[in-house]
């Protein structure tokens, strides 16, 4: 499992800098955040699923894990991931894949 880290989006950001990553075999995770947005394309000719652990409860209950499906041949954009509901205990968000085959994603936020 990967920890990639949350891209800034500014003035001065290179379309480089905006790369996505490749989708790791054992899923991935990044930093939770109330201005934190996922951008997620999947190039396979299949529908991709990914799942969103939620670690955090309201009152003890648990919050049901979220799920997208990425379609085939299009992306996916979710956001914002606040920490108390998306973060586990180092504050990262943790994501997992039907297949990280053809999915590439990335995380970021709008800066100065």
């Amino acid at each position: 499992m990967a920890t990639v880290g949350v891209g800034v989006i500014g003035r001065a950001a290179n379309v480089t800098d905006l790369s996505p990553n490749a989708a790791s075999a054992g899923g991935d995770k990044f930093t939770a955040g109330r201005d934190v947005w996922l951008y997620m394309e999947n190039t396979s000719g299949a529908p991709i699923t990914v799942t969103v652990a939620t670690p955090g409860t309201v009152r003890g209950l648990a919050i049901a894990d979220l799920e997208i499906v990425v379609p085939a041949g299009g992306y996916a954009v979710r956001g914002p991931w606040p920490a108390d509901v998306f973060g586990d205990a180092a504050g990262l968000v943790t994501l997992t894949y039907s297949t990280h085959v053809g999915l590439s994603f990335g995380a970021w936020k709008v800066g100065a």
